[in-house]
């Protein structure tokens, strides 16, 4: 009896041993399990988490560089920090005690103008009116033969130049230069000042002679045969030898609505040529270029991650645009600063925005704490010089030149899907596309001589650094 009690005892004893050893084998196998599936699950949605808080961190810097170039906000500097991994940040859990059982933290990299080994290339060419401050300078003359000017489209300041070697005159009549167009005429006189003619002379025997000493420059104006200006005092009591300039296209003078372009203006003088020198000088506000062209270097501010679960990926800002680029080719999460509008029969409007960053940053920081990125508008900002009228252009190119191919198609699908998609222009009116060194858009318009495109640009060049701040 005591024999097979002490055989059950070791039965109930071994099996105990069995139990915990099954119960080992459950865990182990549990514990494998959350090694081979939990701690990757875990891992590859707190690196989508960081990747999502990089996107809004581009976001929140794309909004804070538009604020310093539509404030031209140039002494201010603008920072924003990028989180450059999850490891220390993220990983952290219920199961943090055990680090095995935590997901490996990843690092990323944080630079600038790195994003490909030759700089990428913005350009835009066209045939516009260039605005420009040039004029033709020509004096009239001989006297009482008139000079015929032709002027194809409208100047902005038509400058008669006018001066004499005496201010007083012993005769009345004022010199003058005469101007003249369909269906109205003007005159720039030097005439002298009535209060300050004499009369000399007594008796009957006396040839009476107004002697005047002093002189104005007045205006005189008719339109359609109506006096609207009659001798009105530009400058008074001119001295000799000392030019006066009149714009005829000055507003208070009334041309501008009567005068219709192309116009042929006549130009003559009156008086004595010994006294006047005459000249006239149009100044255009613009002028046609057949081929202006602007060209820059765009450079970029790109992070790029090294996951261990997720997809790599790389978020980079540039020409005012977010990028996200993975292995598999590149997209816009928010289109840069070209844009396009159909204003209907053959019209349009490409409106630009050139954010470059100086070629001369550069810099890279790598690891898994914080980042920062300073940046701050330069005072070379402006505006690109086409002619504030509507339209301005006959024809325009948009080109990227990049050496990544993934950069090229991305570029060439977003000019075409603006231009088109968001834009609503015919794709008779343009050609769009990649080449092996980049992509370009090609804006052709209406071909009947005429300009039917409204070309605006804006130029916004960025200085920036990066530079770590540390855990927090």
């Amino acid at each position: 009896m005591r024999g097979g009690t002490a055989g059950s005892n070791r039965e109930r004893a071994l099996s105990e041993v069995i139990g915990f050893v099954l119960i080992l084998g459950i865990v182990m196998a549990a514990f494998s399990l959350y090694l081979v599936y939990g701690v990757p699950v875990q891992g590859r949605e707190n690196e989508i988490n960081h990747m999502n808080d990089i996107k809004d961190q581009f976001v929140a810097y794309k909004i804070g560089v538009d604020s310093l170039w539509t404030n031209q906000q140039t002494g201010l500097a603008m920072s924003t920090s990028f989180p450059l991994g999850t490891a220390g940040q993220t990983a952290q859990g219920s199961t943090s005690v055990i680090p095995v059982l935590q997901p490996i933290g990843s690092s990323g990299t944080l630079g600038i103008n790195q994003r490909t080994t030759t700089p990428e290339i913005f350009t835009v060419s066209s045939a516009s009116y260039i605005s420009s401050n040039t004029g033709s300078m020509f004096s009239v003359g001989p006297y009482t033969i008139p000079i015929m000017q032709t002027y194809s489209n409208a100047p902005s300041r038509l400058m008669i130049n006018l001066s004499t070697t005496n201010a007083s005159w012993a005769n009345p009549t004022p010199g003058s230069i005469q101007v003249s167009g369909s269906g109205w005429n003007a005159s720039v006189n030097i005439t002298p000042d009535i209060s300050d003619c004499l009369t000399p002379g007594f008796g009957t025997n006396v040839t009476y002679q107004t002697i005047c000493l002093g002189s104005d420059i007045t205006v005189t104006v008719i339109k359609n045969g109506v006096t609207s200006l009659n001798r009105a005092i530009v400058y008074s009591n001119i001295t000799q030898n000392n030019p006066y300039t009149i714009n005829l296209l000055d507003p208070a003078y009334g041309l501008q609505s009567v005068i219709t372009y192309p116009a042929t203006i006549t130009f003559s003088t009156m008086g004595n040529p010994a006294l006047i020198s005459p000249a006239v000088t149009a100044v255009y506000a613009y002028q046609p270029q057949t081929n202006y062209t602007y060209s820059v270097p765009l450079g970029s501010v790109q992070y790029s991650t090294s996951n261990n679960y997720w997809i790599p990926q790389t978020y980079y800002y540039q020409m005012g645009g977010v990028f996200l680029s993975q292995s598999d080719g590149i997209t816009y999460k928010l289109p840069p600063e070209i844009t396009f509008a159909n204003n209907g029969n053959g019209n349009m409007t490409v409106n630009i925005v050139a954010l470059a960053y100086d070629p001369a940053d550069s810099g890279m920081i790598g690891g898994s704490s914080p980042a920062q990125i300073s940046t701050s508008l330069k005072t070379d900002y402006g505006n690109l010089p086409y002619a504030p009228i509507s339209p301005n252009t006959w024809n325009a190119s948009i080109n990227i030149t990049t050496p990544d191919p993934n950069a090229a198609v991305m570029w060439a699908a977003y000019l075409n899907a603006a231009a088109n998609q968001t834009g609503g222009i015919p794709t008779t009116y343009y050609t769009a596309g990649n080449t092996t060194t980049g992509s370009y858009i090609f804006l052709k318009g209406i071909n009947d001589g005429n300009p039917h495109i409204t070309l605006t640009g804006k130029t916004a060049n960025l200085s920036v650094s990066v530079q770590s701040v540390g855990s927090t």
